[in-house]
């Protein structure tokens, strides 16, 4: 437990930090994230359909513009201590919810209302960041380290943000729409891939499986590229599933 303390290492880029410094997946600390995180949105939960109109559309700015922040200010972070490059851009798929994210609510505030594009929130964006929760890349830091407050923290509001608008009744996904998500995918995996291979990146996980992961144990058994294949077919079954799920409860 000795990286809860720490402490001189809270801005220390990961590649200047004592070996075995980071904090073990589904151990206490993340055990604590994870339900810290789970009870924080159950109860915003509460209190957002609780509120007027007014008042709920004020709440989805403050999470939008708190998310931007976060970039903002990681990117602000890595810039002052010298290490911002080509690999710690803001273009993995959960960064780029944040931007998709105010073009969202930017849509909602002029129009009055959510259209299906929401539904790439909820079924693309929203399960990605469940599953960056539960395989934090950003575990290869101390328990107190900024990049591990902020991956979590950012990755609760990726999460927050489409699941008001589902339970508040504001996005009910169709079954007929599941080819926005997979159009969404089909426009930025491959700028994407091809921007890694010309700057040796790894945004999307789409060059190499990280490790610690379910991708990592998939490159393991077919090999890379070949697990890129049931990398695809996986987020396909995701998006598939999630919208039945979505389909059953309205």
């Amino acid at each position: 437990m000795k990286v809860l303390f720490m402490y001189g290492y809270f801005f220390t880029y990961q590649d200047a930090l004592p070996e075995n410094s980071g904090f073990p997946l589904f151990g206490g600390v993340h055990f604590i994230w994870i339900a810290g995180i789970a009870m924080s949105i159950f109860l915003l939960c509460k209190v957002y359909l609780r509120l007027a109109k007014n008042k709920r559309l004020q709440m989805l700015n403050a999470f939008v513009l708190l998310a931007l922040c976060c970039t903002f200010t990681q990117d602000a972070i890595l810039t002052v201590t010298g290490h911002m490059n080509a690999r710690m851009l803001p273009f993995h798929l959960c960064d780029l919810a944040t931007f998709f994210y105010l073009f969202l609510q930017m849509r909602i505030l002029r129009t009055g209302h959510c259209d299906s594009l929401a539904e790439i929130a909820l079924c693309l964006f929203m399960p990605g960041a469940v599953l960056g929760i539960l395989f934090p890349v950003w575990s290869v830091y101390p328990a107190f380290h900024y990049m591990t407050i902020h991956g979590f923290i950012y990755h609760a509001l990726i999460i927050l943000y489409p699941w008001l608008l589902f339970v508040s009744g504001n996005v009910r996904p169709r079954t007929k729409h599941i080819w926005q998500p997979v159009l969404f995918l089909c426009c930025i995996v491959p700028p994407v891939y091809l921007f890694n291979k010309k700057f040796d990146s790894n945004y999307m996980f789409i060059n190499y499986p990280p490790a610690n992961t379910p991708l990592k144990v998939l490159a393991d058994q077919i090999g890379n590229p070949g697990y890129l294949l049931g990398y695809a077919i996986f987020i396909f079954l995701m998006i598939l599933i999630l919208y039945q799920i979505f389909n059953r409860s309205q």
